[in-house]
């Protein structure tokens, strides 16, 4: 494949779920304050209104957060990373933490997808699929699978130790 074709996929992909995401945080707010408002002055019955923010809340959630795999912006602890930094084991605390990100993802996209294809409940008031509103987990267990394959394969790539030349023994750090 072409690598400026992915990389304009990528850059598309990233910008359809920025987007997504600020539209479902827009929705919310916008619902929210038009429910405070009704609440005031009674104009018209919003009794759909808990499934339909808790919809849309689960998906701000779950596509938010692989927008933010995808960015690495995702929140980490990195005591652990500093103190490696520039030493010996670095590179296999970078592996072995992109590994257990492709654990994680593959998880949540196996489980995800097999909780919604169990799923034939509806929504109380409005009567939609229950399904609609949990796809988003195994759709964010997709996006943040592919993007932990790249990340393992950046850290395979970038991070492995490098053999010292024959006849000669590696430096102790």
């Amino acid at each position: 494949m072409n690598h400026d074709f992915v990389a304009r996929l990528d850059q598309a992909l990233g910008t359809l779920l920025r987007v997504f995401t600020i539209a479902c945080l827009a929705a919310l707010t916008l619902l929210v304050a038009v429910n405070i408002v009704n609440r005031l002055v009674g104009l018209f019955s919003m009794n759909w209104f808990d499934e339909v923010v808790t919809a849309l809340f689960a998906w701000l959630v779950f596509i938010g957060a692989s927008a933010l795999w995808r960015e690495r912006e995702h929140f980490s602890i990195d005591l652990l990373a500093d103190y490696l930094a520039d030493k010996r084991g670095a590179w296999a605390q970078r592996l072995a933490i992109a590994l257990l990100g492709l654990l994680f993802a593959s998880v949540l996209l196996v489980y995800g997808a097999l909780f919604v294809s169990r799923t034939s409940a509806t929504t109380p008031v409005l009567e939609l699929p229950q399904s609609w509103a949990y796809a988003c987990v195994p759709i964010a267990g997709l996006l943040m699978t592919i993007y932990a394959l790249r990340d393992v394969w950046t850290a395979i790539k970038t991070t492995r130790p490098r053999s010292a030349p024959a006849g000669t023994r590696p430096q102790a750090q």
